[in-house]
């Protein structure tokens, strides 16, 4: 298994200190390694691999929120590295017209992902574990994933911002997953 990044550490840690001491933990939250968030979160080897990065490997158990937490600061960070790489395609004059309009809407539907992802850790930070958070979170997926439709089609699917994309909807699912890990029946 792979090191977690420094990024992940930081994060991870950064997010406990504001759990630990921005207020009391959630009532219910349920508890567990990360270890265990991955396996349970992880429908694949691919999403395995990118979870352990995002929230490494510590088997100490922790609130789930709190990696919900890591994992949506690590997506809204990626999220603006991949609106300006679209904004970067869409300015390229060798870009065909049907690219440019394509990372056009990848860049709304970034900024969709991005606010509703915010929507979500908001609530969040208050112990709001309701089922809206699931449901913002879907809308991130499907944002994100759209924007990968819109770039296979105008592009193929070689280009270095479609698999950018296709990595951001992975990320994004995995956040889903560990957020329904954290609000598992409610309804």
């Amino acid at each position: 298994m792979e090191k977690p990044t420094i990024l992940s550490v930081v994060t991870l840690s950064l997010t406990a200190a504001f759990l630990l001491t921005g207020g009391d933990a959630c009532d219910g939250a349920p508890r567990m390694s990360a270890v265990d968030a991955c396996k349970q979160a992880s429908t694949a080897d691919v999403m395995w691999q990118l979870c352990v990065r995002m929230l490494g490997t510590s088997p100490e158990p922790k609130e789930v929120t709190c990696y919900v937490f890591t994992a949506m600061n690590s997506n809204i960070e990626q999220y603006v590295i991949s609106y300006e790489a679209a904004d970067k395609v869409r300015q390229d004059a060798s870009s065909s017209q049907q690219l440019s309009t394509a990372c056009d809407t990848c860049m709304r539907n970034y900024d969709v992902a991005k606010m509703k992802m915010v929507y979500s850790r908001d609530r969040l930070r208050s112990c709001d574990l309701s089922a809206e958070t699931r449901v913002d979170l879907l809308a991130a997926v499907v944002a994100v994933d759209d924007c990968a439709t819109l770039l296979l089609r105008a592009g193929g699917d070689k280009t270095p911002l479609h698999r950018m994309v296709l990595l951001d909807r992975d990320r994004a699912v995995l956040l889903l997953r560990l957020a329904i890990l954290l609000l598992p029946n409610k309804s």
